[in-house]
């Protein structure tokens, strides 16, 4: 036993700290990863050296692939970001946001085919908790071709707008809702 034992952590694995020191090498010092008793691995990690946790990771199955990550994107100690992966291939197929921390989401964002790429996003545009814009990538070409606006947050579409000849731009808009129409006469 070295003169520098340190009980609370394992002897000297060869791994030279700063100052020249012999430590444990517990890889990056500000991941902390736990194995569960279900066979679960549970990752914190903490970006900013704070000694908070910004980002947790839950791998169900240990197998590399969170399932759930939930992270403290800007850094108030409060989780703003959840992130899932419902049949663990490594790709999140939603990935919901709390952009003003009231607790509502303002941004969800889907991966409805599981290819990889987000195809779908649900927006609350003014952030008074009611998601009020739906786009979506219908032919999975990674560019929009539907916008569902509900301008008036009735609950009701307001406007679709879609790409009618598939170039990427939306170029037709239908108001469905005559009093969201400003065009109409009223």
């Amino acid at each position: 036993m070295s003169e520098d034992y340190n009980p609370e952590v394992p002897e000297d694995s060869g791994y030279e700290a700063p100052g020249g020191d012999h430590d444990t090498d517990y890889g990056d010092p500000h991941t902390i990863s736990a194995h569960g008793p279900h066979g679960e691995t549970i990752t914190l990690v903490d970006v900013d050296h704070d000694g908070d946790a910004e980002a947790i990771a839950i791998d169900r199955d240990s197998d590399g692939n969170p399932e759930t990550v939930y992270v403290d994107t800007d850094n108030d100690g409060k989780v703003d970001t959840v992130a899932t992966d419902h049949d663990d291939d490594g790709n999140f197929e939603n990935i919901v946001t709390d952009l003003n921390g009231d607790g509502r989401p303002e941004l969800v964002q889907q991966d409805r085919n599981d290819d990889g790429y987000l195809d779908a996003q649900h927006v609350d545009t003014d952030g008074d908790g009611k998601i009020d814009t739906h786009q979506f990538d219908n032919d999975f070409d990674r560019q929009e071709d539907l916008r569902i606006v509900d301008l008036d947050e009735d609950g009701v579409p307001d406007q679709i707008i879609r790409d009618t000849d598939g170039d990427g731009d939306l170029d037709n808009v239908q108001y469905v809702d005559k009093d969201a129409n400003p065009y109409a006469s009223h």
